[in-house]
């Protein structure tokens, strides 16, 4: 269960849906995280692993609806589909038939960075200072967000999000504590009415509702 992964994801999701502008402040940017209509992004995802001589690779789709739910369903090398609704997380493996739920108020590290990342979500500035040390700025080919968590630098996550001046989210960059990295390369957003319908029925596929 790669929850790690959804943690950027989600963030990558976020980001891509409101394009950012280079005179962006991290006020400005918090005010419109929330996605206010469904929305698909497709992403290739690389992970660079210590146990790993090569590389290994992914690509699928993210899937936001207002206000509440995110998905992530990959569809190489395997299927899986994840999400978060409602303060939860739920993972299903659909060819072993295996499901997952987790929350995001434990006190576990993870679920705590996945909670911070719901916080960017909803707009909760709050919140996301309480778990992150957050820096902003631009040059002149692109702009950047950074999140590192508090705490020692020894055992704590680093997001690294950027995008070309004045256009949407296109990397993003996940460095583990441990020394493992996951590089997501992500396509524009596609919104579409009749991707309420598809959110809603890998919802309950992931739910098993």
């Amino acid at each position: 269960m790669h929850f790690r992964s959804f943690i950027a994801l989600t963030l990558a999701l976020v980001v891509c849906i409101n394009p950012l502008q280079a005179e962006d402040t991290l006020a400005s940017v918090m005010q419109r995280m929330q996605p206010k209509t469904a929305v698909q992004i497709a992403y290739q995802e690389t992970r660079y692993l210590e146990l790993l001589q090569e590389p290994w690779k992914a690509t699928g789709f993210l899937y936001a609806l207002a206000p509440d739910i995110l998905v992530k369903e990959q569809q190489i090398p395997v299927r899986e589909i994840m999400g978060a609704s409602n303060g939860k997380l739920f993972y299903y493996d659909p060819i072993n038939d295996v499901r997952h739920r987790g929350t995001m108020e434990s006190n576990d590290p993870l679920s705590l960075n996945i909670a911070a990342f719901k916080a960017l979500v909803t707009g909760n500035r709050q919140l996301l200072e309480k778990m992150y040390q957050i820096d902003f700025y631009t040059d002149p080919s692109q702009w950047t967000l950074a999140l590192t968590g508090h705490g020692n630098k020894n055992t704590t996550v680093k997001i690294i999000v950027t995008g070309p001046i004045g256009q949407a989210a296109n990397k993003i960059v996940v460095h583990q504590p441990d020394g493992d990295r996951s590089d997501f390369i992500l396509a524009e957003a596609v919104r579409d009415k009749h991707l309420h319908d598809m959110i809603r029925q890998l919802k309950q596929e992931l739910m098993g509702d």
